[in-house]
């Protein structure tokens, strides 16, 4: 697999702070997200390892779109005006 280069921590830390928030505002934590992913992808994750991939900027796009999909949301592009 190919090297990426690493994300500059302040964009870390605004992906981290907005997939935490879009968590607790439906009112579940990391724990519940991780078995939510289990019990609808049959996924491997576990709070632990996913609490990792958020904190460090290592989560997979499809992983992301994963979690909005059990957190009831979908990710629309959208043109910028």
């Amino acid at each position: 697999m190919p090297r990426t280069e690493p994300l500059p921590e302040k964009e870390i830390q605004n992906i981290t702070n907005a997939l935490k928030a879009e968590i607790a505002r439906v009112g579940l934590n990391i724990s519940e997200t991780a078995k939510l992913l289990r019990d609808k992808y049959e996924s491997s994750d576990t709070a632990e390892s996913l609490a990792r991939q958020i904190r460090q900027g290592t989560i997979p796009y499809w992983k992301i779109i994963r979690i909005a999909d059990v957190l009831g949301y979908e990710i629309v592009w959208r043109k910028k005006d």
